[in-house]
């Protein structure tokens, strides 16, 4: 009988259906690209961005042709936006093993190096790509009113009014997954429920969103779950102010929209309370922008869905001069009046952002790219320190950098579009 592949299973090398691993999950980071284009501000102990609050008090007057009295000179009016920088870390551990077992091509897909290397900054980047996105506060999912259990119910996608993301978000863009460790509280105390436990399973629902986790809890609508944070009791980590706080009638840089006198310092139009997507919303975001800024925003940033929601019903207005060769269906290159429309998966299903990217400014230092720790130290490869007494090495990834805005009300936003 001849010899055959399968006879010599036990004795070949593996072989592979493909030289490349398939990721089961998005890994782009197209919003976190954009924000990477603005023009970067290189800083010290922190931003310090000029806004021009109102045109200048006093000085003008108007007169007939026989004269008079002037009002008295005044100044324009000024203040200042401050922002301080995000250090993103990402550790990395890997066994002496691993690199001696999958060194070559002829012994594994990839190597243990590389694959340890490539997945730190994409995951890195998912992290802030999720803050880009999203609060600026440091969680990333609203939990749902449920009893004890180790299953944690996350808050529907389909919940009008949302304090923060929902669970389905979360975990549809991998905000959330096996393995993360995680914290869960209240706003004031972040992990009053649990501390640094382990997520071991997701369930990616659009209505009953869940993860499970190793310890038994009774969640309400005012638990959140943040990234665990090692360095305090109470607070999440410091994150990267994101669109939905940034096109926001909240504190900024400093300035609170709310307090006498700075009413400049917010969205030309917030819109809460719709929850229905329609071209009517657009156009009156559109339009009071233009009134602000007496031109177009620079580009719509939205989701999927609304992109989606869009797409139906601009089609339903096409009229066709005949049926053939007809291509529809790509919701995500739409022209609207000449606005950039980004439609990005990063951005949850309800929100809805017109701004102008010019009034963002993104803050570095003179680390502007992610970079291996050890090559701050000057060894200048990955994985270049060994561990003491252990049989490992280890590294990390750091990216330190912020974003902010030196004008609010060129952008407007809906937030709550839940169908």
């Amino acid at each position: 009988m001849a010899q055959t592949v399968a006879n010599m299973t036990s004795v070949e090398k593996d072989a592979w259906t493909s030289r490349e691993m398939a990721k089961s999950f998005y890994d782009h980071n197209k919003l976190l690209a954009r924000m990477r284009q603005v023009s970067a501000t290189v800083i010290g102990l922190q931003a310090q961005v000029p806004v021009q609050k109102y045109r200048g008090v006093g000085g003008y007057t108007s007169t007939d042709s026989a004269g008079g009295a002037l009002n008295p000179a005044g100044n324009q009016q000024t203040a200042q936006a401050t922002y301080t920088m995000v250090y993103h870390w990402f550790q990395t551990a890997i066994e002496t093993g691993a690199l001696n077992q999958t060194a070559s091509s002829m012994q594994s897909i990839v190597s243990a190096r590389d694959l340890e290397i490539s997945g730190a900054i994409s995951d890195l980047s998912n992290h802030c790509s999720r803050q880009l996105a999203t609060n600026g506060d440091g969680f990333i999912a609203q939990c749902a009113a449920g009893g004890a259990s180790t299953t944690v119910q996350l808050q529907p996608a389909t919940v009008s009014g949302m304090a923060g993301t929902s669970g389905y978000d979360a975990i549809a863009r991998g905000w959330l997954y096996p393995g993360q460790l995680v914290d869960i509280g209240t706003t004031a105390d972040t992990d009053t429920l649990v501390t640094g436990t382990t997520i071991t399973d997701v369930v990616e629902s659009e209505t009953a969103p869940t993860i499970t986790i190793g310890s038994s809890i009774t969640t309400t609508t005012s638990h959140f779950v943040s990234v665990a944070n090692p360095n305090s009791a109470t607070a999440s980590n410091p994150e990267l102010n994101g669109l939905r706080n940034m096109i926001s009638a909240g504190s900024l840089g400093g300035i609170n929209p709310a307090s006498a006198g700075n009413g400049y310092w917010q969205p030309s139009a917030l819109d809460t309370s719709t929850t229905t997507f329609s071209l009517d919303l657009v156009l009156q975001l559109s339009r009071k922008v233009y009134t602000k800024t007496g031109d177009y925003a620079q580009s719509i940033v939205t989701s999927p869905k609304q992109a989606m929601n869009l797409y139906s019903l601009l089609q339903n207005q096409v009229r066709f001069a005949s049926d053939g060769n007809i291509s529809a269906g790509d919701f995500v290159n739409l022209n609207w009046n000449g606005m950039q429309l980004m439609v990005l998966p990063e951005i949850a299903d309800k929100d809805l952002f017109v701004l102008n990217f010019n009034d963002l400014v993104r803050i570095v230092g003179d680390i502007t790219e992610p970079t291996w720790v050890s090559s701050l130290e000057g060894t200048n490869k990955a994985f270049g320190n060994w561990t003491p007494n252990t049989t490992a090495f280890n590294d990390a990834v750091v990216f330190p950098f912020q974003v902010g805005m030196q004008r609010r009300n060129g952008s407007a936003a809906a937030t709550n579009l839940v169908s």
